[in-house]
């Protein structure tokens, strides 16, 4: 049987991280394991115990120290966890240095807790998530460049991830762009080959850490 994830929750609303507990104590695969209700209350507490977590779910609207600072933090203490911003915080920039500095998931509160759940799920076996509303923000931000990099995009191929990010399938897309579904096909496998990676959210977020955008 495989073992469940062990979570760490860092958030500062009580009545939220009771509802994420809640759901994970309702869940089979998933392990509560502590939460912390700021930046300082983490870092002391790693700083004076071992703690073992999977994924953290991490808050950046906290007291004291906000999230985005516990980042880096983070992946030099916790090297091999995951980490899924969890915030209210939908600015593009935020989302952008947020991946940058190494988070493996940038999901909106207002996401529902089926989606929360399929979130840490994914992220811990090495996927990456975004929101998809803030998947098309950040799309709307790649381009190409002419730099001659095996990892740039081309018009076509950014107008093809920039489709599916809004949850368009290959044959819509081809319907939008009016080209055929085998187009469509060789353009999706070229995005991920150039980016490798194996989705949508992963190619937005491979995006961001190589400097697309």
């Amino acid at each position: 049987m495989n073992k469940p994830v062990k979570i760490l929750i860092i958030e500062d609303n009580a009545n939220f991280t009771e509802s994420l507990k809640e759901m994970i104590e309702l869940s089979e695969r998933l392990e509560f394991s502590k939460n912390f209700l700021s930046a300082e209350q983490c870092l002391d507490a790693l700083g004076s115990e071992p703690l073992e977590a999977d994924v953290v779910l991490l808050d950046l609207q906290l007291p004291g120290k906000n999230g985005m600072t516990l980042i880096p933090e983070l992946r030099r203490l916790l090297p091999q966890t995951e980490i899924i911003v969890l915030t209210s915080n939908d600015d593009y920039q935020t989302t952008v240095e947020a991946i940058r500095l190494g988070v493996s998931g940038y999901i909106l509160k207002n996401a529902s807790i089926g989606e929360i759940r399929c979130a840490i799920h994914e992220v811990h076996e090495g996927a990456s998530i975004i929101d998809p509303k803030l998947s098309r923000l950040v799309l709307n931000a790649l381009g190409t460049t002419d730099t001659g990099s095996t990892d740039t995009l081309s018009r076509r191929e950014h107008q093809v991830l920039e489709l599916m990010a809004m949850g368009y399938v290959k044959k819509e897309v081809a319907d939008q762009l009016e080209i055929s579904y085998r187009t469509v096909a060789q353009h999706t496998e070229s995005i991920y080959k150039k980016l490798q990676v194996p989705n949508v959210a992963a190619a937005v977020a491979a995006a961001i850490r190589k400097g697309l955008i």
